[in-house]
């Protein structure tokens, strides 16, 4: 009995290490994504703006419809900001800065600087701003796609090596 109990501590020590691993790991990914995802927004919101000419609300309003960007919610923070009154600049600052998108700070400030440009300057001015922002945010991407790739393969090597390690000092 003893020893059947002692067999299942360390098989759960293994799997919850190797857990722990996994995750940390998935959690590289999805920054990837979520940048990949703002990146693609900035890059619908300039093709709007060029084209259509609509009100930035309205272009946040169409991007939170969509299911692809559904995900991000400080465009939908934005939308609602802006449904209550606050100016276009103040809604979109104000919804980056609650950070429910979970981006890190540099990501956060980045976004955030749109917010002098946005709904207060001409169309090519606001091109222009949005087209630095995406090429800050690539940098960005950049360099998450290639600690993703590196720090993804150690991160689950160590979960797994921790629960041999923790097995082999229980046995």
């Amino acid at each position: 009995m003893t020893g059947m109990m002692k067999i299942t501590g360390m098989i759960l020590i293994a799997a919850c290490t190797t857990g722990i691993g996994i995750s940390m790991a998935q959690e590289l990914s999805e920054k990837v994504h979520k940048l990949e995802t703002v990146i693609a927004a900035l890059c619908t919101i300039a093709d709007q703006l060029s084209y259509s000419l609509a009100p930035l609300d309205e272009i946040v309003g169409d991007l939170v419809k969509r299911g692809s960007f559904s995900q991000l919610f400080f465009l939908q923070s934005c939308q609602e900001f802006c449904i209550s009154g606050l100016p276009f600049p103040t809604a979109w600052r104000k919804a980056v800065e609650e950070n429910r998108d979970q981006l890190e700070e540099e990501d956060k400030g980045v976004l955030a600087g749109l917010a002098d440009t946005l709904g207060q300057y001409d169309v090519g001015g606001q091109l222009t701003r949005i087209e630095h922002t995406k090429s800050l945010l690539q940098l960005r991407l950049n360099e998450a796609r290639e600690k993703c790739t590196t720090h993804s393969k150690l991160y689950r090597t160590l979960g797994i090596l921790a629960g041999a390690f923790f097995i082999i000092i229980f046995i």
